[in-house]
């Protein structure tokens, strides 16, 4: 394995790339989690592992301080983007879909009372915590996620942006990619070792109340990894080998359900390995994947109400014995995950991609600035 300490660019802003693709896998593992206590058989009594979704998110988490180094850095660094335009630009990209999404959720909420139905999880929606909800709290401690679940991780991913210009420059003050790698798994280890010591538990999976201790080191280590892909003089073929290692090394834990810090460390070498691959050929559907992730990812509790609460119960009715059946109820079930894809995919089209075109063009395209011709006169005239 080649290593360098002369700085090197991050990889390349192609789109397509594994990481992209990497996304989708993990906003889909996210809502197998979610919905894996509906299945014919919960999934977690089946394998263990299928019981830890948790760390789809923790690699968000990281993926998140690794992405932002790789796109502003540069900008932040140089003093072009502002704190201001920065953290502006994140509440724009996620706010919107967070707000419009709990307003479609309220509203099916509404109807469903309004008509009988009733949810699954009784007492989850109570209007009381609509406002915590709104004003995005959880990173507070203030209300939990009991509305849509994922969007605690936008409560406390805006409080680590608006912290990124300044750590970031202070990552720029690491010119060693071992120290960096070393920065990165002394923070893992070490937050997850005071979570330990101070709640009796692992840092990846704490609730919504201490959600900010959650993510905030996992983002910090997120930017530790892209100060080590831009410091590393990384060849080609040691990229690769380290993103397979932790790959091999996470599919081996995940099976004997081993140590979740072990499963962390290993989704860090497989961000190394992928952040570090240029992309030279995109991979067929990552790039829709990555569009996708997000609306997958925030969405997926409206269609698993519409899904578990109307449709499945519709079909039992239609048909009694869908539930008898195995294969029945577990196509039953794999239909939800499709309903959720598709619906996610419509979602990007048709309510997010158009929104942040909007606000692109409103708020932050940058206005042609009419420069004067600098020839003289009498050249300009001849």
């Amino acid at each position: 394995m080649t290593l360098t300490s002369a700085a090197s660019p991050l990889a390349s802003k192609t789109r397509g790339g594994a990481l992209d693709a990497l996304r989708f896998v993990a906003a889909l593992f996210v809502v197998v989690f979610h919905f894996g206590d509906t299945a014919p058989i919960p999934l977690q009594s089946m394998h263990g592992f299928l019981g830890r979704g948790y760390l789809a998110t923790d690699f968000f988490l990281i993926l998140s301080g690794f992405v932002l180094a790789k796109a502003y850095g540069a900008g932040v660094a140089s003093g072009k983007v502002s704190l201001a335009r920065f953290w502006l630009k994140r509440l724009a990209r996620c706010y919107p879909t967070h707000i419009i999404t709990l307003a479609m959720l309220v509203v099916m909420v509404l109807v469903a009372g309004a008509v009988g139905i009733q949810a699954t999880n009784e007492g989850r929606f109570d209007l009381a915590g609509l406002p915590a909800q709104i004003l995005l709290l959880h990173a507070f401690g203030l209300g939990g996620g009991h509305w849509n679940i994922p969007s605690w991780t936008i409560s406390t991913l805006l409080i680590c942006y608006a912290f990124f210009p300044m750590l970031w420059r202070a990552m720029l003050r690491i010119n060693s990619v071992w120290i960096s790698l070393g920065l990165a798994v002394a923070i893992i280890i070490g937050s997850n070792a005071l979570s330990l010591a101070l709640l009796g538990q692992q840092q990846f999976s704490l609730p919504y109340q201490w959600c900010m201790f959650r993510a905030a080191p996992l983002f910090l280590a997120g930017l530790a990894l892209a100060r080590a892909v831009q410091t590393g003089g990384w060849t080609g073929g040691a990229a690769r080998l380290i993103g397979f290692g932790g790959g091999a090394v996470l599919l081996v834990n995940a099976w004997m359900v081993g140590p979740d810090l072990v499963n962390v460390l290993a989704i860090c070498a497989i961000i190394i390995g992928c952040g570090a691959s240029p992309v030279t050929q995109p991979i067929p559907g990552a790039e829709w994947g990555a569009k996708v992730s997000f609306c997958l990812f925030m969405v997926h509790t409206i269609t698993g109400g519409v899904w578990f609460d109307v449709v499945e119960p519709l079909a039992a009715r239609l048909h009694p014995a869908i539930e008898s059946v195995a294969w029945e109820a577990w196509a039953m079930w794999f239909g939800a995950l499709v309903f959720t894809v598709i619906a996610s995919d419509l979602y990007n089209r048709v309510i997010d991609e158009p929104i942040q075109q909007w606000i692109g063009r409103k708020w932050f395209a940058r206005p042609a600035i009419s420069r004067p011709d600098p020839r003289p006169a009498a050249e300009q005239n001849a």
